[in-house]
C-alpha cells in the first residue's frame, strides 16, 4: 500500500505530461520533429532477398542487330508485333550507306511478351550479327523506396494534425514549411517509384536490321563518272599550271640569258 502512494505521484506527472502533449503546440512540433527523425532512418522490414521470384522486380532490357530480306517488310513485322503486345515504338531512324539500307527501332513491350517477341526476330531474320539482354533486378530498392515513401506520407498526416492544433503565426508558418518539405519528398519518391514501375513493366528493346543491295558493276555509270571526274581532274591541273608561273618566268629568263651568253663570242685579246 506504501509502495503504491509513492508511485502515485510518478503516474500523476505522466497524465499531465500526456495532457500537455495534446494542447501545446511546441510539444507538438518537437513530437514531430522526432518522427520526422525516426521516417529518415533506413526501414527496417521485408529486404529484396526475402521476396519470392514470381513478384521480384526484374528491368529486362537488351539489343539485337541482324540482316534481314527487305527493310519494309521487316518494319511492318515488328510494327504489328509491337501492337498485338501492347507495345510501342518509343524511337525509329534508317539511314543508307555504300549499298546498305540500315533501321533501328526502340520498342518498348511488356516483359514478359521480350523472350516470344525475341524468337520470333531471330525466326524471321536472315542472319542475327548481335543480341545482348541484360536483367537487373531492383526489388530491393523498390521496397526501399515503397517504404520510404509510406512513411513520410504518415509524417506528412502527422504535421497537418499539428497544424490544426497550432495557436500562433509562427507555429503555423514552422509546420507548413515543414510540411513543403515532406511533401517535396513524397513527390519525388513517388516519381522513382512510377520510374522502375514503369521499367519493370516494360522491356526496353532495341531493334537494328540491314539490308545488302545488288553488287553489281555497272560499267555505264561508272565510265560516265569516270569522264566526269577525268574533266575536273583536267582542270585542277590547269590550276596548278597557272599557280606555278613565277616559276615558270624564272626559268624562261635564266634559259634565255645562258643560251644568249653562249651565242655570244668571247672577247679577242
Amino acid at each position: 500500500m506504501k509502495l503504491l502512494l509513492l508511485k502515485l505521484p510518478v503516474l500523476f506527472g505522466f497524465i499531465v505530461a500526456a495532457c500537455s502533449t495534446q494542447t501545446s503546440p511546441d510539444l507538438a512540433v518537437e513530437t514531430a520533429a522526432s518522427f520526422a527523425e525516426v521516417a529518415d532512418a533506413p526501414p527496417s522490414g521485408q529486404s529484396g532477398e526475402d521476396v519470392p521470384l514470381a513478384e521480384r522486380k526484374v528491368i529486362r532490357e537488351g539489343e539485337i542487330y541482324f540482316e534481314c530480306s527487305d527493310i519494309q517488310e521487316t518494319s511492318t513485322f515488328l510494327r504489328n508485333e509491337v501492337s498485338a503486345s501492347k507495345g510501342y515504338i518509343s524511337n525509329e531512324s534508317s539511314n543508307s550507306y555504300g549499298e546498305r539500307t540500315e533501321r533501328r527501332m526502340s520498342l518498348r513491350i511488356p516483359s514478359d511478351q521480350l523472350d516470344g517477341l525475341l524468337q520470333k526476330i531471330q525466326s524471321h531474320a536472315v542472319h542475327i550479327e548481335n543480341m545482348n539482354i541484360r536483367s537487373e533486378d531492383v526489388t530491393e530498392q523498390y521496397i526501399d523506396v515503397e517504404a520510404r515513401l509510406k512513411t513520410k506520407k504518415e509524417l506528412e498526416t502527422r504535421y497537418m494534425e499539428l497544424l490544426k492544433q497550432a495557436r500562433n503565426v509562427e507555429e503555423i508558418l514552422g509546420l507548413e514549411r515543414e510540411l513543403a518539405n515532406v511533401r517535396g519528398e513524397i513527390e519525388s519518391m513517388q516519381g522513382r517509384l512510377n520510374y522502375l514501375g514503369d521499367r519493370v513493366a516494360l522491356s526496353t528493346l532495341t531493334v537494328s536490321f540491314y539490308v545488302e543491295g545488288a553488287r553489281e558493276f555497272g560499267f555505264l555509270k561508272k565510265a560516265t563518272e569516270g569522264i566526269g571526274a577525268g574533266w575536273e581532274n583536267l582542270l585542277w591541273f590547269v590550276v596548278f599550271l597557272i599557280n606555278l608561273w613565277p616559276f615558270v618566268l624564272f626559268f624562261g629568263v635564266l634559259l634565255f640569258w645562258l643560251l644568249r651568253r653562249k651565242k655570244t663570242p668571247p672577247p679577242m685579246r
